[in-house]
């Protein structure tokens, strides 16, 4: 009786109410009128109560209490064919004992405690089930029917069912008259201030593309960059949804009544799929899907589900499942990535597959607000910061090399990149606002065991030096055996950096940080607890400390969502 609204701003609007919102926020927000959001209240209530909920269960589910509700209950116990059904199932089954003896439907209802009139709908609606499977002789002899009621309820039955096919019949000339419009419009010739915009629209996302920021992009084409702002909202902001009408690949009304005919002519399926020119295992899948729990297939019925079942964007699995929205937005939180999110819980979750995610479907419910709704509370968290994703592209080098006696990557051992032992290191500095303060980052590549050491009074080669000599004092030798760097000046003195750690040191080719990735991943990692831009002279060393542990506890991808820390550890141990 109550279809569920698939507006997308009617979902989202109650996908704010269900999250907590005021309904005055809500509306604000949607940007509808009072009246519109209420009358969507109303009708995912009534849909609810619809499904079997009770009145309070349903408020629950709605996520919104209201005196409005009160109207909206005795609407839903008012509606036409509802109220029987709030009778105990006991009693009718009462009935039904005394009615199966020879009672007439009137002793039985009395013998059960029912009005008469109860009695005869539940009669009619076995009639209607049996009905829809049996010739009406067999279902007369079964409910025991006088002539008179016969003709009345088999008339009844014929015209619901014209109704029936009446209704799918003005659904269907509504489908095509309102996809007759939107060919029309999109037929239609655009305007000259129309093709401007399109236009430059088409222009902008070229530069862009190309590697042009938004406001060298704007600047091009002269126009504020307001306007490229808002052209990277809309593309974040626009529907997922395909308005593409069903193609063949599926089956049609006609096809389902025509297969269900064959059925009742006892047809095999390869036979009902050389008739409709489909295969087999199509009609099989079909009928898998579609049977109803007594084995019978109704094609109307199973057109309108599958219909209901191909109809885009659907529920998100964030917003379908609570408790995963809460585990994933604690993570967030807690500046996980969305790839160590779904890892942890594939790991911690192996039996519950309603629990899995794959990393996009957070990537697009904090990139899209329609996606999932997870809060970003005026804080991003992704590690980038952005709001839309963007390309990306390289800058030009700069200068010459200034550290002399190197020796290249090209020379380091092979056993380096397989990474089957412990104690080679890559390192990098983190430089703050104004290249006034810095911070050395070190990542061992087996176990990704991470270090960073405040440098908050300069970066000069001998600093260096120091703070990483007395990084590598308290660990053993075996985990002290290479260390790569660019070809950063604080390297400078790196022949006595190598003299006082036994480190063999090696260093990257210019502009290649790939070389290096152990180490700029992780300098990503830091970047989430020290922004670019920032003075970092103002974290104190326990801080740093503390976020060493915290990047060192979470699970990585690549370590089988185990943490760094503990194989470091047993790496040191062993």
């Amino acid at each position: 009786m109550y279809q569920q609204f698939d507006s997308p701003t009617g979902v989202r609007f109650l996908a704010l109410i269900k999250e907590g919102r005021s309904f005055r926020q809500s509306v604000r927000v949607t940007g509808i009128g009072k009246e519109t959001g209420y009358r969507w209240l109303r009708d995912e209530y009534l849909r609810f109560r619809s499904k079997g909920l009770n009145h309070a269960a349903a408020q629950v589910e709605l996520g919104f209490t209201s005196r409005n509700a009160e109207k909206w209950n005795e609407r839903f116990l008012r509606s036409s064919g509802r109220h029987h059904f709030q009778v105990d199932p006991a009693v009718e089954e009462a009935f039904w004992s005394s009615y199966s003896t020879g009672m007439s439907v009137l002793a039985a209802a009395t013998s059960a405690g029912v009005k008469h009139t109860t009695g005869y709908r539940w009669v009619y609606r076995r009639f209607i089930a049996l009905r829809s499977g049996l010739p009406l002789a067999e279902v007369v002899d079964a409910l025991r029917l006088s002539p008179g009621t016969t003709v009345r309820w088999e008339a009844q039955r014929r015209k619901e069912l014209e109704a029936e096919k009446a209704r799918l019949l003005k659904a269907e000339r509504d489908a095509i008259r309102t996809a007759r419009i939107v060919a029309e419009r999109v037929a239609a010739p655009l305007s000259p201030a129309q093709k401007r915009r399109a236009l430059r629209e088409t222009r902008y996302w070229e530069l862009v593309s190309s590697g042009a920021s938004n406001a060298a992009a704007c600047r091009m084409l002269g126009v504020s960059r307001v306007i490229g702002t808002r052209l990277r909202n809309q593309r974040a902001q626009q529907p997922r949804a395909s308005l593409k009408p069903p193609s063949g690949r599926y089956l049609c009304l006609r096809e389902r009544v025509h297969m269900a005919d064959l059925l009742r002519m006892g047809c095999s399926l390869r036979q009902i799929g050389r008739e409709l020119g489909r295969h087999a295992s199509t009609i099989k899948r079909e009928l898998d899907r579609h049977r109803d729990p007594r084995g019978r297939y109704l094609p109307h019925i199973a057109d309108h589900d599958a219909r209901s079942q191909r109809r885009r964007p659907r529920e998100r699995k964030l917003q379908a499942n609570p408790r995963l929205h809460a585990m994933v937005q604690t993570k967030l939180t807690s500046h996980w990535s969305p790839e160590q999110i779904c890892g942890w819980l594939a790991l911690e979750f192996p039996a519950e597959p309603g629990l899995r995610l794959c990393p996009e479907t957070i990537y697009q419910a904090l990139l899209f607000g329609d996606h999932g709704g997870l809060r970003t509370d005026g804080k991003p968290r992704l590690r980038t910061g952005r709001k839309i994703r963007k390309h990306r592209w390289r800058t030009g080098s700069g200068h010459g090399s200034v550290v002399k006696n190197m020796t290249m990557i090209s020379e380091r051992p092979p056993e380096v990149e397989t990474k089957e032992e412990a104690g080679h290191w890559e390192g990098d500095l983190i430089v703050g606002v104004g290249s006034a303060s810095a911070m050395v980052t070190l990542r061992e590549r087996k176990t990704h065991y991470g270090i960073i050491i405040n440098l908050p009074h300069g970066h000069t080669a001998a600093q260096t030096n120091q703070v990483i000599i007395a990084a590598f004092s308290a660990l053993p030798a075996h985990l002290k055996q290479t260390l790569t760097w660019d070809q950063g000046v604080e390297m400078a003195r790196h022949q006595e950096l190598a003299a006082a750690t036994g480190l063999r040191i090696y260093f990257a080719e210019r502009s290649s940080p790939w070389q290096r990735g152990a180490n700029e991943n992780f300098n990503g990692l830091a970047r989430q607890y020290f922004p670019k831009g920032t003075d970092l002279s103002v974290h104190s060393e326990d801080h740093v400390k503390q976020v060493c542990v915290e990047l060192n506890s979470r699970p990585r991808k690549s370590l089988g969502y185990l943490a760094p820390a503990a194989i470091f550890q047993f790496s040191k141990d062993g």
